[in-house]
């Protein structure tokens, strides 16, 4: 299916906020917010490793299904794979989300207590190159925020294995496969993005994604570690 209108608009205001708000090199160091997503198609792992990540780094966790309206979760719960249509609305939300944290205080506000400016981790499916953009372009329209992307990698079998035996989520195991339809891996031209393997014990992902993602931000600049 076509992408929907509202899915181009997002795409378009994407590349209008990245085109005019080039990143930077900071000169010196300076402070700015992170938000890890982590991302891949349903039962790869995303809250279980994203819950992790967060309890490690003292971020915050951010549940991104939760910002599905109910029509997409009664949809996912029948087994009916989200239009990009579907998915517009709920990107909107994310990336609001990001930018909906108080500014860092300006440098004449150096002497007033700095107002609290969590990094987070969240999770997102994120499964096409123009959904993890609209994400992105809320990073560089915000100034003072970093977005990275995790994509969990895992073969389409031992997914749709992983999604029929757990419980009481909404999504089953018939979605695996039209996700896998969508699905765009990231690719070289993404160097935001970290990819880890999940076809493995739990343990050794979480901790490849741990070791990953700090190695990532000490490379940006490490002054994540001022604003714990």
């Amino acid at each position: 299916m076509g992408d929907s209108s509202a899915l181009l608009d997002l795409q378009e205001q994407a590349a209008e906020s990245i085109a005019t708000h080039p990143p930077d090199p900071p000169p010196q160091r300076h402070l700015h917010r992170w938000i890890w997503f982590i991302t891949g198609p349903t039962a790869c792992g995303k809250t279980t490793v994203a819950k992790a990540l967060a309890a490690e780094l003292g971020f915050t966790f951010v549940e991104g299904d939760d910002f599905h309206p109910k029509a997409n979760v009664d949809k996912m719960g029948r087994g009916e794979p989200l239009t990009d249509d579907d998915r517009a609305g709920w990107l909107q939300a994310l990336r609001e989300h990001e930018t909906a944290q108080p500014p860092r205080p300006k440098p004449s506000d150096s002497a007033s207590p700095r107002p609290p400016l969590p990094h987070m981790v969240m999770t997102c499916s994120a499964l096409k190159q123009h959904y993890r953009d609209v994400l992105r372009a809320g990073g560089v329209a915000a100034g003072d925020l970093r977005i990275g992307f995790v994509f969990l990698d895992g073969p389409e079998p031992l997914l749709a294995a992983r999604a029929a035996a757990r419980k009481g989520h909404f999504a089953g195991p018939e979605l695996v496969h039209s996700q896998f339809l969508a699905l765009e891996r990231p690719g070289d031209d993404e160097e935001d993005v970290i990819l880890v393997g999940v076809d493995r014990a739990l343990e050794d992902t979480q901790r490849d994604v741990t070791n990953k993602v700090k190695e990532a931000m000490m490379r940006d600049d490490g002054s994540y570690l001022a604003l714990q």
